[in-house]
């Protein structure tokens, strides 16, 4: 998994949770024990202002979805 580079905006999701749900997604994909790719679907970030561009992180963790599904 690569570690991801997301646009800022005057609004959008918050950073800090972002990167932390890459970090433990990343960490457990590395433990050999990857989350399930449904629940992945709505992780419920925080709208901030100066946050990662909505479609941009919205994207990136349907395509990990994708990817652990295998398809």
């Amino acid at each position: 998994m690569e570690n991801p580079f997301f646009s800022v905006r005057f609004r959008g999701y918050d950073r800090a949770q972002v990167d932390r749900a890459v970090a433990r997604i990343r960490k457990a994909t590395e433990a050999g024990a990857p989350p399930h790719p449904e629940s992945l679907a709505n992780l419920g970030f925080q709208l901030t202002l100066r946050g990662y561009d909505m479609g941009e992180v919205d994207e990136y963790f349907a395509e990990v979805a994708r990817s652990l599904r295998g398809s």
